[in-house]
């Protein structure tokens, strides 16, 4: 769906907008690995996990990307917490760090933060908004040196999902990295029976189109999708995802 998934609330949320983690009501498990424009040295993978605490659940996620050369990775622990049956919020704290295999580079680490928050308005309707990184911290400060930081983005994202049908769900959002122009995203998922989901996306700057499919067996959720770029090609995607269903 283009990483249309302010509103969702499951494992995923950890990358997206940790208030969906007030609903997770289970031990919850999941990974993924993308290989981004089927080029060597840019796979992304990740894993996430999730638990039940309180009046919500405790998560901790993992996401890396690069190669033996050149390497990013970041770590999270999040909480999200239900404030009332249709309204939740959720924070993070991550620690990135990339690291460069040449002379004279080496490894730089940094702290950021992020929260978010979700609201089911009506039966139909469910808003949410999620901002990353609101220090602005950067990787590296450069101070007097007539080269540039290296700045880790500080990103706002509004987003709504509509249930069109029982089976049919549309999502929308705005992102704005306040360095940049802002995107939008928008999809749709359809379940045709129990067992399948068919999701379609589309997404600008740049401009992209996905599609993928689910296929879910009680405890565990398969998950294959493909974004394209008309300039880049191809992004293939696969996740997945355990949950057990109970606190």
């Amino acid at each position: 769906m283009a990483n249309t998934a302010l509103t969702f609330t499951d494992i995923w949320s950890s990358f997206h907008n940790q208030a969906g983690l007030g609903y997770v009501e289970g031990i919850t498990a999941g990974a993924f690995y993308e290989n981004r424009f089927l080029v060597d040295g840019m796979a992304f993978a990740g894993f996430a996990g999730a638990a039940p605490l309180g009046n919500g659940a405790v998560g901790v996620n993992y996401s890396n990307f690069g190669y033996g050369a050149y390497n990013e990775g970041k770590i999270g622990i999040a909480y999200g917490m239900k404030l009332a049956e249709r309204f939740s919020i959720g924070v993070q704290l991550n620690y990135h760090n990339t690291r460069i295999a040449a002379e004279d580079y080496g490894n730089a680490g940094a702290l950021t933060a992020e929260v978010g928050v979700r609201m089911k308005v009506s039966e139909r309707v469910t808003v949410a908004a999620h901002l990353f990184n609101p220090t602005r911290t950067k990787l590296i400060d450069n101070g007097d040196l007539a080269i540039p930081d290296e700045n880790i983005p500080t990103v706002i994202r509004l987003g709504a999902g509509y249930q069109i049908s029982e089976d049919v769900l549309f999502a929308g959002e705005v992102e704005k990295d306040i360095d940049q122009n802002a995107l939008f995203r928008g999809g749709i998922e359809y379940q045709p029976v129990d067992i399948l989901y068919l999701r379609l996306g589309a997404s600008s700057e740049p401009s992209l189109f996905s599609f993928g499919l689910g296929v879910k067996f009680e405890s565990f959720q398969f998950d294959l999708a493909s974004s394209y770029s008309s300039v880049l090609g191809y992004s293939p995607q696969i996740s997945l995802t355990y949950n057990s269903g109970k606190k």
